[in-house]
């Protein structure tokens, strides 16, 4: 990656100047599109109306699936795609994405017997041999094998051993930090050349003669309105995609997605253990699901509650998947011996369904991105939108993205180069809390108190104190006293428990 470049916030200029590509909403999907925008020379320009990467984008169970999931389902398109992409991550953000040991228990004599496991195992590796091409010997992935009881309590002291007679432990990658994965991306389209904005909320699309021909959008910070003037749009927006692109948010329903994170490191692996939840309880999934934990510096991911939303608030989700994810993991793990005091934080997002756009039951994830060139449906012309579904695959939906932008345009498009250029500054000396607040600051944008938190390693977030970061932030943004503690506050709600999560429309 060139050295980096600081992303300044200046809504004048991107009012003022032309745009090839104007892309709304910057979280990982549209962050992977600027990126590869800008790599193949075009202009672009990038709002989002909350912080980059701060709804679904961050709330993710942090595992870098390589489609191991996908084979049981006979998929093997699907698999040797999240092979690829697990690859590519690991090269071009290697501090970022790393390896992380998946285990599962193997039992019985039928489909997770460890005859059974052993060949999806084999089969996995098989289908899997280029996975380590160009990737430094640190981050290259071992083979799959079989492993023993004693080997699983090493991994994992809580593990079920009741049934168990050893475990399946295989190889794909963790995300240290999904936000700063996000973040590494935009700075690299902002080096670039991409001019790029939070806080900044698309109101409608400018169009002439049915073609577009920019977007009109409105400074969330102090309210003021600017016209943003570009030969393509492309939404990128998440759960709010559709509401903006004008199809329709209620016919693209969504499904809340829930994952807790609970006090200690409480393995060395990530673990998936099965449910014994019904498909009454799990309409999503259709019950029996594979619920993982997934171990961070300090604390351990767990994961992962779906339901149908059906207009419920927000609080009544949470509090409800936090109390079924928690029996979940009581009932499979019981050494783990966890209670609502081991939960320290709530990541919550929503997931589009099948919702007869796909084959299988409507209330079931969706399986693929879905793109949509809306003049070629009798909408604006060089309109597009996207809808994502997975984290791992967002390299590769951003390229199909960027290749049908050009296309439309009536050129032939430049060769894709993102999944080998390195978005990652690389491993460099933590500079400590001070340092760390005054570079989210000047350097990376952070406008808000999340802002600035999200902003800082999990190390320093871990061990910083909210008044202290409250107080350098505030010196650098020049706030009042009211309102440090109206950012303070803000962030005090985020953290809350369950009957006190504030609401956000889907």
């Amino acid at each position: 990656m060139d050295g980096l470049v600081p992303m300044k916030r200046d809504l004048s200029g991107l009012a003022d100047t032309a745009h090839d590509l104007i892309v709304v909403g910057g979280g990982l999907y549209g962050a992977c599109i600027a990126w590869d925008a800008t790599l193949r020379g075009l202009r672009v320009a990038l709002i989002e109306r909350d912080d980059f990467g701060a709804a679904t984008s961050a709330n993710s169970l942090r595992i870098v699936h390589g489609g191991l999931r996908s084979l049981a389902r006979g998929d093997l398109p699907r698999m040797r795609e999240s092979i690829r992409e697990r690859s590519a991550l690991l090269r071009i953000a290697p501090t970022l994405v790393q390896p992380l040991p998946v285990l599962v228990p193997t039992s019985g004599h039928g489909g997770r017997s460890r005859l059974a496991m052993a060949a999806a195992l084999r089969l996995n590796d098989l289908l899997s041999r280029a996975r380590n091409r160009n990737l430094d010997p640190a981050h290259r992935l071992p083979d799959s094998r079989l492993v023993s009881l004693e080997e699983c309590r090493r991994l994992f002291p809580a593990f079920p051993a009741a049934g168990a007679d050893g475990g399946a432990l295989w190889f794909d990658a963790r995300l240290t930090d999904p936000g700063a994965l996000t973040l590494a991306l935009l700075r690299g389209a902002v080096a670039r050349g991409a001019q790029v904005a939070n806080h900044c909320a698309m109101d409608r699309v400018l169009s002439a003669s049915g073609t577009v021909a920019g977007v009109a959008a409105r400074d969330r910070l102090d309210g003021g309105e600017l016209e943003i003037r570009g030969d393509t749009v492309v939404i990128a927006a998440g759960p709010w995609t559709s509401g903006l692109a004008g199809t329709g948010a209620a016919n693209h329903p969504q499904a809340f997605a829930l994952n807790l994170e609970v006090r200690g490191r409480r393995a060395e692996a990530a673990v998936g253990v099965r449910t014994d939840t019904g498909p009454a309880d799990d309409p999503v999934i259709g019950g029996h699901r594979y619920v993982f934990l997934h171990p961070q510096e300090r604390t351990t991911l767990l994961g992962t509650w779906y339901a149908l939303a059906d207009g419920r608030p927000v609080r009544e989700l949470v509090e409800r998947g936090a109390a079924a994810l928690l029996q979940e993991f009581r009932a499979a793990c019981p050494e783990l011996g966890l209670d609502g005091a081991d939960v320290v934080g709530y990541q919550w997002g929503w997931l589009p369904l099948k919702a007869g756009r796909e084959t299988g039951r409507s209330t079931a994830l969706a399986d693929r991105a879905r793109v949509i060139d809306h003049g070629a449906g009798g909408g604006l012309r060089r309109m597009f939108s996207v809808e994502g579904v997975k984290f791992t695959t967002a390299r590769r939906v951003a390229e199909q993205v960027t290749d049908r932008i050009v296309a439309a345009w009536g050129h032939a498009p430049p060769r894709c180069r993102t999944a080998e250029s390195g978005v990652d500054a690389g491993e460099a000396p933590d500079p400590g809390l001070e340092a760390s607040v005054l570079r989210a600051v000047h350097d990376e944008m952070a406008l808000r108190l999340p802002d600035v938190l999200r902003r800082l390693s999990p190390g320093v977030r871990a061990a910083a104190e909210l008044a202290t970061v409250g107080r350098l932030a505030a010196r650098e943004l020049g706030w009042t006293g009211q309102r440090t503690e109206a950012e303070i506050d803000a962030v005090k709600r985020e953290m809350s428990p369950p009957g006190a999560v504030p609401e956000r429309v889907a």
